[in-house]
């Protein structure tokens, strides 16, 4: 009504480890009929309204989720002071599931798109930091594996909205951080996106 052709909600938390009991939920089938009379009268007024799929993993404090925070690897987070647990590859994997499912809900809960949230030093960027993620197996190491992980929910993603659908990813350039990624490899990450 106001004039705004585009809202992204921003950080619906995908699973339970996601985020504290502060952030809105897509996480599960029951919140669909309070999304639904989110996105209904903003489409009534003209606009278009996505939602951002958020997981923070290292920045999530242990108090919020019940447990201790995960990342690709454990060390201690300066933002929490508390070090996350390293994900196995089987719960990366539900991760990623976790991802397709969140944007499968935001789609037949009335968005017209989804932004995942591959930036801002938050799950996806944690495993493509050379900083925060040490792993020695299939997501770690080099940058093509620590790549991986954010591939994959982006392709999850997509598969799991079809064509059509938007599907915004957002990627921080330069971390500003000593041995961090850089605009180049923020650069490969987007051409391989």
């Amino acid at each position: 009504r106001g004039g705004a052709g585009l809202i992204i909600v921003g950080g619906f938390k995908i699973n339970p480890l996601a985020a504290g009991p502060r952030f809105l939920s897509i996480a599960d089938d029951r919140y669909l009929p309070n999304l639904e009379r989110l996105t209904g009268p903003v489409k009534k007024e003209g606009a278009r309204i996505f939602a951002q799929l958020f997981h923070g993993g290292r920045y999530i404090h242990s108090l919020e989720i019940g447990g201790p925070p995960v990342s690709a690897s454990d060390g201690v987070s300066r933002l929490t002071g508390e070090a996350p647990r390293p994900l196995s590859i089987d719960e990366i994997e539900g991760t990623v599931r976790d991802f397709a499912a969140a944007a499968a809900r935001a789609k037949k809960a009335g968005f017209d798109g989804v932004e995942v949230m591959g930036s801002t030093g938050y799950l996806i960027s944690q495993f493509l930091s050379p900083v925060t993620n040490k792993r020695q197996d299939a997501c770690g190491g080099d940058l093509e594996n620590r790549m991986r992980f954010g591939l994959e929910v982006a392709g999850a993603v997509r598969e799991a909205v079809g064509k059509g659908f938007p599907v915004v990813f957002r990627v921080s350039g330069n971390d500003f951080v000593k041995g961090g990624n850089t605009n180049r490899e923020a650069r490969l990450f987007s051409k391989e996106l």
